[in-house]
């Protein structure tokens, strides 16, 4: 079981720090309508919808510490959101059922908007000017709805991953 457990960590932090890769250096060659997916975001979500508020936990301070490393933006504001999300996403799951693609779908938009404007809410708290209008129009808006578009390709990937690291004995 301990063997497992390490397994399935190594793994956990592989695919983050990977995504992390992915997000920050493709980005400015992957767009849509000038704004790119939160592939880490996404990853964050439906990893704690499937696996309960601890591993989302873990799974967003990797995945906001590995946004932190590898972005301009002060270090931490990754990491402070991507917290915030996973609590939210805690206090919902066990209410609700976790497998279905419904329910992260339903929530990846409302938590891009919270991670999205909670980490610009922390830029104007350090003197950045914002102008929340365009902001929300042309980035948060957008993001929220490509970041949909990237849930329905990967959380049928992390359900996989799921049920591979933490197989389910059949009943009859």
């Amino acid at each position: 079981m301990r063997r497992r457990t390490a397994i399935s960590n190594l793994i956990s932090v592989a695919i983050l720090v990977g995504a992390t890769l992915l997000q920050t250096t493709l980005s400015p060659f992957v767009k849509f309508n000038g704004v790119h997916p939160d592939l880490v975001l996404v990853l964050v979500i439906g990893w704690g919808i499937l696996r309960g508020p601890e591993e989302g936990l873990v799974w967003a301070l990797v995945g906001g510490l590995s946004l932190d490393f590898m972005s301009g933006a002060p270090f931490g504001i990754f990491s402070l959101t991507m917290l915030l999300v996973a609590i939210v996403i805690g206090l919902i799951h066990g209410r609700t059922f976790g497998s279905s693609i419904i329910l992260p779908l339903f929530l990846t938009f409302p938590l891009s908007l919270l991670f999205n404007g909670v980490a610009l809410f922390f830029l104007t708290l350090l003197g950045r000017s914002i102008d929340w209008t365009t902001a929300f129009l042309s980035v948060l808006f957008p993001v929220g709805m490509l970041n949909i578009a990237t849930m329905l390709l990967v959380f049928p990937l992390l359900y996989l991953l799921d049920r591979w690291l933490n197989p389910h004995p059949l009943s009859f």
